[in-house]
């Protein structure tokens, strides 16, 4: 098999494409035919190249028909969402909400419902649709990511807030103090850039929870169909959604190393 993906996005066209010849080139049967037809060769006195390369002709040609057998690529790509999923589990089991800010806390608590009522609404429809749920799992994922970014920036406002800079400049007016003056009002720039990102968050998983719940209507009225055009669909469109908050996240990023 291929080398591990990042588990927050799924593989690639071209990333199935190396796992199935990997997986085709390391096939036991595919590797006894080359040395059984080396053996051969050698056996009836072909000259060692002429031998080695009528087993590489064979070995290529048996490893190319796995690699175009349906079920093996299907076997292959089931491997790969399972081998993704439980990465992201693993690395989602530790965060608990508990320990977030309140707001934060309540948009991820109702991320993952939103997530349990969307694999609810496949598994019940009996819907061939691994892939939606494959995506899903990978948005509630980043999610959790930035979830935690966003309590950085929390604390950081709790720790201290932009309105308290505000006062302590207001008394230091006509002070004279320039170069305190000077850094408090720097501070006060990073707090609300800080401040505008966290908000930025707030408001961009409360509308990703509104598109969640629009592919969990979507899902529910295509419950009928087997068409895998629905599935690639609405799995490009989960995808858009975490490729956008991807962006929030590496804003609030900036903002923390900022601050």
């Amino acid at each position: 098999m291929a080398g591990p993906q990042h588990p927050d996005r799924p593989p690639t066209r071209e990333e199935l494409a190396v796992a199935l010849a990997v997986n085709a080139a390391a096939k036991p049967f595919n590797i006894v035919v080359l040395l059984v037809v080396f053996g051969a060769g050698l056996a009836v006195g072909a000259p060692v190249a002429l031998a080695l390369l009528a087993a590489v002709v064979i070995y290529t040609a048996a490893v190319a028909r796995t690699m175009f057998d349906g079920d093996e690529a299907d076997r292959v790509a089931a491997a790969r969402r399972q081998d993704r999923r439980t990465a992201l589990q693993r690395g989602r089991v530790a965060l608990d909400p508990q320990t977030l800010a309140p707001a934060i806390a309540e948009r991820l608590t109702a991320a993952r419902a939103t997530e349990a009522r969307i694999k609810d609404a496949i598994e019940r429809a009996e819907l061939p649709f691994a892939e939606v749920s494959d995506e899903v799992d990978g948005l509630v994922a980043l999610m959790e990511q930035s979830a935690r970014r966003a309590q950085l920036l929390h604390e950081v406002l709790d720790e201290t807030p932009p309105s308290a800079i505000e006062r302590r400049l207001a008394e230091l007016e006509g002070s004279g103090k320039a170069e305190l003056i000077d850094a408090l009002q720097q501070q006060l720039t990073v707090l609300r850039r800080v401040e505008a990102q966290l908000n930025r968050f707030y408001d961009e998983l409360e509308r990703l929870l509104v598109e969640l719940e629009t592919v969990r209507g979507t899902l529910v009225s295509v419950s009928a169909s087997t068409d895998t055009a629905n599935q690639q669909r609405l799995a490009a469109d989960v995808r858009g959604l975490r490729d956008e908050l991807v962006a929030v996240s590496s804003g609030m990023s900036e903002a923390y190393e900022q601050a």
